[in-house]
């Protein structure tokens, strides 16, 4: 990884380079007199003179603190150099930061047709990489060992030094930043990805890398509109996002009771009696891999509509204090739940999981949702023995045990008895293991008062908020399970909401653009955000701030203070409140400061501006809470 120097100088030399060299023999590879096969100037420090540039065939090493050689090696060429800016030999490496890596080579060998390794047509590529850029790509060397191109990884990865949209929402598997890569005996590449920026990143990972030889089968997706309702029932079937990796066309069938009933991508299927129904589809390619996908379509019986009156959704709650809640559900075969509350409360269940980021954890929530498919909370609950133990004793019996998660698995599939007592627990064979695995998950994430779901059952209520202020963020759903109807099983309907706690980490916005989170005793969470400058901005989306009558900060400055704005959908939107931050005497120093709320109705994206023109070291921002109507002086 070379100098900085962003651009030649004349008199002195080049611009900076990074440089990836091939060592065939103990050698000079040019530092100090020679970078990216251009030599410096010998320069005389005491005069500022230019005394030549230096020959990179005959170097010599005339420093007064030489002790070594004074004529040198000649310098030996890199094999891959490149500056910050445009390459001319190397255009296909981009431009921007560098911090050039390299390495492994790939060697093949036949047993990785087995294995998984990749194919003999990478055998004896370099794999070469830059942390800062990025960009993966292979360095492709000819039978005596030198460089016949460079060509791309593979478009499976997609390189992205921003994580300006989450993985999710990407074509492709994404690397931010690649910082280290080995092939492994079984010919697979395994490859560290450092994540967005420096520190201990959310979205670092491990990958490995694997190649499927021969032809791979294709992928089949379906999905089907009006899948559930009174019959005579029309379906709108969709093989929308079925794929052949080749390319290759494929051809589709739709299958009822095992029967093909049309061969069109995205079929109509009029079924006429009420019952219970497993469409498939079925994609062939050209050369007869096939794939399946399923679709359930349920005739006579309509799905439940279910909706949260209150809270409501990007709301907020006060962390230790309840959330009264109220649930509406219709449904076309039972009725409405306002016309008959006892019948509709035993099946309606409400849940409500708090995390310290508005993603959470998939593997986590996933888990939840499959525990609420299946029978387990007819015997559990997070906090309270029903039949079975509390989850919350399941997670501190098991949690961190080596070997722990695979014994519950097999327990959950398999039933078991004279665990926890004498009742036994049913087994659950129409769970896959993965599926298992995310609901033990979930369980052993649990801990007393800490967060742990809540669950109760009635369309009316209150849940607890835990009293943990990093807890910002809290998922509600509600769901109800109709009575179903003679032929049709019973259906499920739900609806979800988010609320986040009124005081909200500065760390926490979706976007920040400018400010830099750092680390402090006395702040909450030990985390704020510093380095602030005029012009910065956060972003908070989706807020509903009816009812909130004021906001208050906790800030710090020992610098120049400014005005903390709070905007409404935009950095230019209606100003909603404003903030004047006066220096407080040093960055630990720090205070709360409130301001009155504009009325505001319905949901906005909320927008924090950081304004003191031209200045930069304006304050640190700890958080910022959205009061209650009653708060007061005295309760802060």
């Amino acid at each position: 990884v070379g100098p900085d120097a962003g651009g030649d100088k004349p008199g002195r030399g080049p611009r900076g380079f990074d440089t990836i060299n091939q060592v065939r023999r103990a050698g000079n590879f040019g530092w100090p007199l020679v970078r990216g096969n251009q030599p410096y100037h010998e320069y005389n420090y005491e005069t500022n003179q230019s005394l030549g540039i230096y020959d990179p065939q005959k170097p010599v090493n005339n420093s007064p603190n030489n002790t070594g050689l004074l004529e040198l090696p000649p310098v030996q060429p890199p094999l891959i150099w490149y500056p910050a800016g445009k390459s001319g030999e190397f255009p296909m490496l981009g431009e921007g930061g560098r911090t050039a890596c390299a390495g492994p080579v790939f060697h093949f060998r036949s047993e990785f047709r087995e294995s998984g390794g990749f194919p003999e047509h990478f055998d004896k590529c370099l794999l070469i990489y830059d942390w800062a850029r990025p960009f993966l790509k292979w360095a492709r060397l000819n039978e005596q060992g030198t460089l016949a191109g460079i060509e791309d990884f593979s478009s499976v990865l997609r390189l992205v030094a921003e994580n300006k949209t989450s993985d999710a929402s990407e074509k492709g598997v994404v690397v931010r930043r690649p910082s280290d890569a080995i092939f492994g005996p079984d010919g697979c590449l395994y490859l560290l990805d450092y994540g967005t920026t420096w520190g201990a990143n959310k979205d670092s990972k491990l990958l490995k890398i694997s190649y499927q030889w021969g032809n791979i089968a294709p992928v089949a997706i379906a999905g089907a509109r009006n899948a559930a309702g009174r019959e005579p029932l029309t379906v709108e079937l969709s093989s929308t996002g079925s794929l052949d990796h080749e390319g290759e066309a494929i051809r589709y069938e739709w299958l009822l009771e095992g029967k093909v009933f049309s061969t069109e991508p995205n079929p109509q299927l009029l079924l006429q009696k009420p019952g219970d129904h497993r469409v498939e589809l079925r994609v062939t390619d050209a050369r007869g891999a096939t794939a399946s996908a399923f679709v359930p379509v349920m005739v006579g019986n309509s799905l439940p509509q279910v909706r949260f009156i209150t809270p409501q959704d990007g709301g907020f709650f006060t962390p230790g204090e309840a959330i009264k809640y109220q649930v509406a559900v219709q449904d076309t075969e039972d009725g409405d739940a306002a016309q008959d509350p006892e019948g509709f409360n035993y099946r309606t269940l409400v849940t409500a999981s708090w995390s310290k980021s508005a993603s959470g954890s998939p593997e986590v929530a996933r888990g939840m949702a499959l525990m609420k498919q299946s029978d387990c909370f007819n015997c559990h609950a997070a906090e309270q023995q029903v039949l079975g133990p509390a989850l919350v004793e399941i997670a501190k019996k098991y949690r961190g045990q080596p070997g722990a998660v695979p014994i519950a698995v097999e327990r959950v599939i398999k039933g078991s008895s004279g665990v926890w007592g004498q009742l036994p627990m049913l087994p659950h064979p129409q769970h896959t293991t993965d599926e298992v695995n995310m609901m033990v998950t979930w369980i052993l994430s649990l801990e007393p008062g800490a967060g742990a779901p809540a669950l109760i059952r009635g369309g009316a209520g209150e849940l607890m908020a835990p009293k943990d202020d990093t807890l910002g963020f809290g998922v509600l759903e509600a769901s109800y399970t109709d009575l179903g109807r003679e032929g049709a099983s019973p259906l499920s309907g739900k609806a979800t909401i988010r609320v986040r706690s009124r005081r909200v980490e500065a760390e926490h916005a979706d976007e920040i653009s400018g400010p830099q989170q750092l680390g402090g005793a006395q702040a909450s969470g030990k985390k704020f955000l510093g380095a602030i400058a005029d012009g910065h901005t956060l972003r908070f989306p989706e807020l509903h701030l009816g009812g909130s009558p004021s906001l208050t900060c906790r800030v710090a400055s020992g610098g120049s203070g400014g005005v903390v704005e709070f905007r409404a959908g935009s950095v230019k939107g209606e100003l909603l409140a404003s903030v004047e931050v006066k220096p407080t005497g040093g960055w630990d120093q720090w205070v709360e400061l409130s301001a009155p709320l504009a009325p505001s109705t319905g949901w906005t994206d909320l927008y924090v501006v950081f304004a003191n023109p031209g200045k930069s070291g304006l304050m640190n921002l700890d958080w910022v809470r959205f009061d209650k109507p009653e708060f007061s002086k005295t309760e802060r």
